[in-house]
């Protein structure tokens, strides 16, 4: 593995810091304490062209990979945002990738350059209440309707992020009960639906915030889907395989949260030795003790 620095790479380091150096540790606290989306930072990040540099440049894109796209959020959390600013961005960077790889040339046309731009916000319906990391025991049913031009879904998601803010969620559910497909995973289908139209709610549609401890400026939610419509043109691939394309969001998620962690974890460092500095006890600073200077 080659870890010579890349130009490329440092030149995104330096536009990210360049961005994020007008919002400040007040503008973090008082979106967190606030409960506020941190629409001007978002907005800024959309206008540098950062929120869509993983999708491809046919669709106004930046056209990088997973690493320029790990780049960016560890410098945003980096700089101080922490995973208040990462969360605000990370699932436009990472949710379209089944819809890059597997949607029809139709639904990519239509939805992909509006993320791009920051227009679109996508929300990623997948766990449940009685299936966190096992997927595979999802429970929300889509079920086809006779004309064979809509699913029709009911079911119940948690922690969907951002999802009062989205017009669209990639949404998870089963066609196929579980114990008849030959693998655990087989029989789910990945749907691109519309939580909102005109601006609107769908009917259907239910959302209640879930109160954390933590990351306040980006908001989790249940989401209850009762009879919602979905046409058939919204599905993403083939029906059934819809795990298989989910991966491709999932796994770079993981990548770009390791980053979003590393980026943390510099802030917080970069903090801590600052206070080490400063705080005096005993007439000197406790940077100088032996368990702080380690």
């Amino acid at each position: 593995m080659d870890f010579t620095p890349d130009a490329d790479h440092e030149a995104i380091r330096d536009g990210v810091r360049r961005v994020c150096a007008d919002f400040d540790d007040d503008y973090w606290r008082r979106c967190d304490q606030d409960h506020e989306f941190p629409w001007d930072f978002y907005r800024a990040m959309a206008d540098g062209g950062w929120i869509g540099i993983a999708i491809p440049e046919a669709y106004g894109g930046g056209g990088r990979g997973i690493t320029e796209a790990s780049i960016v959020v560890e410098e945003v959390a980096a700089s101080g945002a922490a995973m208040n600013g990462a969360s605000a961005i990370h699932l436009s960077i990472f949710g379209m990738g089944p819809v890059i790889h597997h949607g029809s040339d139709e639904l990519r046309q239509r939805v992909l350059p509006a993320v791009a731009t920051g227009d679109l916000h996508v929300a990623f319906g997948v766990t449940e209440p009685d299936a966190g990391t096992d997927t595979s025991r999802i429970t929300t049913r889509a079920t086809l309707s006779g004309d064979g031009t809509h699913y029709v879904v009911r079911g119940r998601k948690v922690w969907t992020t951002k999802a009062p803010l989205c017009d669209k969620v990639l949404l998870l559910v089963r066609t196929t009960p579980r114990e008849q497909g030959a693998r655990p995973t087989d029989g789910m289908t990945l749907l691109l639906a519309d939580l909102r139209r005109d601006g609107a709610l769908r009917p259907g549609v239910t959302i209640r915030p879930i109160a954390k401890a933590g990351r306040n400026a980006v908001v989790s939610c249940e989401v209850a889907y009762d009879d919602l419509t979905v046409a058939v043109t919204d599905r993403i691939g083939e029906e059934g395989e819809g795990f298989r394309y989910l991966l491709d969001g999932l796994n770079p998620e993981r990548i770009l949260i390791a980053a979003e962690a590393l980026g943390t974890g510099r802030a917080a460092m970069r903090r801590a030795v600052a206070y080490a500095n400063e705080r005096v006890v005993f007439d000197r600073p406790i940077g100088q003790n032996q368990g702080i200077a380690f």
